[in-house]
């Protein structure tokens, strides 16, 4: 756990574009110790809810994952600050695209997760291995995701 303080501080204190602030605004823990809750804010209004794992060695490695974004996310500047926040600590990554208006139509028509705006931009920053989560497989996987891998 001491090595994700450094990515709590860093979302605590916030990234900031152009007097914009996103921020780590609420912090809950999960079902079991090595999970935690986030909520996080631009300017005191929801952005995202975020599901972080920190991994339970040797059995089981680190994964975060972003549901309930709201749309203004996609294709703004916060999105790949956020990105490279996240690909310094986390190995996998589940983003949820239902309101990615762009990467849910590519999909729809075909396009390999890796061709698609948002596994575009998992890929620039070191998730190598994609998959569509387009079928969850039980009741809590949650809704349409991309996972990024960055492998061993």
């Amino acid at each position: 756990m001491r090595h994700f303080e450094s990515f709590l501080n860093a979302l605590t204190q916030g990234i900031k574009h152009e007097g914009k602030r996103l921020y780590l605004s609420k912090r809950e823990g999960g079902r079991f110790v090595e999970e935690e809750n986030l909520t996080l804010e631009i300017d005191g209004k929801r952005l995202m809810f975020a599901k972080v794992f920190y991994g339970r060695k040797p059995y089981w490695k680190e994964w975060i994952e972003l549901f309930h974004i709201e749309p203004s996310f996609f294709s703004s500047p916060f999105e790949d600050k956020l990105y490279e926040l996240i690909s310094e600590h986390f190995g996998r990554i589940f983003v949820e695209y239902y309101e990615d208006k762009q990467t849910s139509l590519e999909l729809q028509r075909g396009v390999p997760p890796e061709e698609t705006r948002l596994g575009k931009k998992l890929i620039e920053h070191g998730y190598k291995h994609l998959k569509n989560w387009y079928f969850p497989e039980g009741w809590m996987e949650g809704g349409y995701k991309l996972q990024g891998e960055k492998g061993l």
